[in-house]
């Protein structure tokens, strides 16, 4: 495990530095504009890097299953598509679309989806039977948009997913399922590198890099894949409740957006400079103090996650608690962004 991981990270670091001029040759850089506030043009190549570190680990270490090569597949054509939406700005529904085509590739392709929601109302588990099929691409489109609209200032989509997946390599081990412990160590450490150069690290401010639409989603998509392998199936490392908890700041952001761009009267898809990152900062908050915040506050909730799974508090309390938790981050976050609009 420890030599995949370091395979990935040195990968991650040796694709950055490759593929940064060429992105710089075919135009596959970051503008600034109106919401896009920053120096220069910028290399979208955080993504891309990560998954060619991702697929040579996973290539050389990782035993050849049937469920690794269609993540794998699924992954190089969500990253193809993200880096199309990248360089040309392509339409919703085209990305939708796209989406769809892969959740497909995930489901019937290897035959697995999600099925089992677990004991919600303290009633027994739901299951959901054939309508998993239809729950499953839901899940699979709003976890991979979640972790694309919430990637907005330096370090942020970096920064939640290395949470998330540190998380549920946690719950992997916490488990005993080894077997699956190396897909999000891979993941975390592939990420690392992009870090570096995203925040300037070791003085290289002049080098840095955006995860791009192409990144973002890849994230969203490994997100989605670790937590049905996680949660379903006779051999279940953690329970669907938990699912919530590890990655409840892209949910939570998302639909608080959501339901504010419906109560304006716009698309939930149209971007706008509402988000939480965005919130904080009109509140005086530095681009590197907001990230700490929400780096913290994403922690905590997996904290409180992983905790309710060691000590197996019932999954309709961690429900509960989940739900409380968004209305009161909705209430403020409502509040707050209609104050400092003012």
């Amino acid at each position: 495990m420890l030599v995949a991981a370091l395979t990935a990270f040195c990968f991650a670091f040796l694709a950055i530095k490759l593929f940064k001029p060429i992105a710089i040759d075919v135009g596959l850089v970051d503008k600034p504009n109106a919401r896009k506030r920053h120096d220069g043009q910028v290399p979208l190549i955080g993504g891309i890097s990560i998954f060619a570190a991702v697929l040579a680990a996973s290539l050389l270490w990782l035993p050849n299953t049937l469920e690794l090569r269609m993540y794998l597949i699924a992954s190089a054509m969500m990253v193809f598509i993200g880096a199309l939406d990248d360089k040309y700005d392509l339409k919703v529904r085209i990305r939708i679309v796209g989406q769809i085509i892969i959740a497909s590739l995930m489901i019937y392709g290897v035959g697995d989806y999600i099925a089992n929601l677990g004991n919600l109302f303290g009633m027994g588990d739901i299951e959901l039977g054939p309508a998993g099929i239809i729950f499953t691409y839901f899940a699979i489109i709003v976890v991979i948009n979640a972790y694309n609209m919430v990637d907005g200032i330096d370090g942020l989509i970096g920064s939640l997913s290395l949470n998330t997946f540190t998380a549920i390599a946690i719950l992997f081990l916490m488990s005993g399922n080894y077997g699956y412990l190396s897909y999000p160590l891979i993941l975390a450490t592939a990420t690392l590198p992009y870090l570096m150069f995203n925040l300037g690290f070791f003085k290289i401010y002049n080098k840095k890099i955006f995860m791009g639409d192409a990144g973002s989603m890849f994230i969203g998509l490994s997100v989605i894949w670790l937590l049905s392998i996680g949660t379903q199936g006779d051999s279940a490392s953690f329970r669907p409740v938990t699912a919530l908890w590890i990655c409840a700041i892209p949910l939570m952001d998302m639909l608080a957006i959501v339901m504010r761009r419906y109560r304006k009267g716009k698309s939930p898809f149209k971007p706008d400079r509402d988000h939480l990152h965005h919130i904080l900062q009109r509140a005086g908050l530095s681009s590197r103090q907001t990230l700490v915040v929400i780096s913290i506050f994403a922690a905590l909730m997996s904290l409180i996650g992983v905790l309710g799974e060691y000590f197996q508090v019932p999954e309709s309390i961690a429900l509960i608690l989940f739900v409380l938790i968004f209305i009161l981050y909705n209430k403020y976050a409502r509040h707050f962004s209609w104050k400092y609009d003012e």
